[in-house]
């Protein structure tokens, strides 16, 4: 098939398969520009009921290329598929039997920070746990829909993440109990998101790190914290919650020049009034910078 990409105005050639519903792929758009590791995520989407697609990576919107007479110019739908696709979410039924802070994450806070504000943080990001003393951080949405919940565990002692542990999200969790069919996707939004209705005139501090916003937003109380889970998840479709607010965008150290080039071109293609920090690395030590510091370890340098 030939996709007609609106966001680039280029052409691509896909491979889709006949049938019904969504269909998940690489990205002809940007996939091969992606680390090796990343390249065989499948971010692009394809709507085959109205024949629209968007990437959840890049933020690229596609339609299906169609020649017409050579006096006609070229017809494109002006659908967008991130405001046609379906959000799939889950039950909060879920989320209310997870809340509690008997994890090991929930230990680190309850040991370096006050009961007042660990119970101010209980009630803006609404932490899980799990048997095994995981953390979850539940996504929800500006509207008040839970996403998902990103399931993680961590050292209660140095409130490292334990990387020997993988990273698992409650919706996979319910699709292995069938409580969920195995075509049930995700589609993302930034981390603590539906703060964005409950305080619309704040500012916002964007990190990478759950937890660097969760620990980030004891130290800046009149702001909304908010992540996009990973180095790799700033894109432009999360990025649309954030229209009309002055944002600060704050990268890890490794990812501040890559983080500012992104930003740059979110601005340029949304309009959005995101600034990127670029001063953390010259508040880090050599030995902190290839340590990856983000700005949470900063603060906590005098804590633990």
């Amino acid at each position: 098939m030939e996709l007609y990409c609106t966001t680039d105005k280029n052409k691509y050639e896909i491979n889709i398969p006949y049938g019904s519903g969504e269909y998940y792929t690489q990205c002809p758009a940007c996939s091969y520009l992606r680390k090796p590791q990343n390249q065989k995520k499948k971010c692009f989407g394809w709507s085959r009921d109205i024949n629209v697609g968007h990437c959840m990576h890049c933020g690229s919107s596609f339609v299906e290329y169609r020649k017409f007479d050579k006096n006609e110019k070229l017809k494109i739908k002006s659908e967008k598929f991130k405001d046609t696709q379906q959000i799939n979410t889950i039950d909060q039924k879920y989320l209310s039997l997870s809340l509690g802070l008997d994890s090991n994450f929930g230990e680190f806070l309850k040991t370096n920070f006050s009961d007042e504000k660990i119970e101010q943080v209980m009630e803006e990001y609404h932490l899980g746990m799990t048997k095994d003393k995981s953390v979850i951080y539940w996504y929800i949405d500006e509207k008040n829909r839970v996403r998902s919940g990103k399931i993680m565990q961590y050292d209660a002692k140095t409130g490292k993440r334990v990387k020997e542990s993988s990273i698992s999200w409650v919706h996979s969790e319910l699709k292995r109990k069938d409580i969920l069919p195995n075509d049930w996707q995700m589609t993302r939004c930034l981390f603590g998101e539906h703060l964005l209705a409950k305080y619309p005139n704040a500012n916002v501090c964007l990190f990478e790190g759950e937890k660097t916003a969760v620990i980030c937003s004891m130290y800046f109380p009149e702001n909304i914290c908010l992540a996009t889970g990973g180095s790799e998840m700033l894109s432009k479709s999360v990025c649309e919650a954030l229209r009309e607010r002055k944002v600060l965008v704050i990268a890890d150290c490794d990812k501040v020049i890559e983080w500012k080039q992104k930003t740059m071109e979110i601005n340029h293609s949304l309009g959005l009034n995101l600034k990127p920090y670029d001063k953390l690395n010259q508040l880090l030590t050599d030995e902190q910078k290839e340590m990856k510091w983000d700005l949470a370890d900063y603060f906590l340098m005098g804590t633990i």
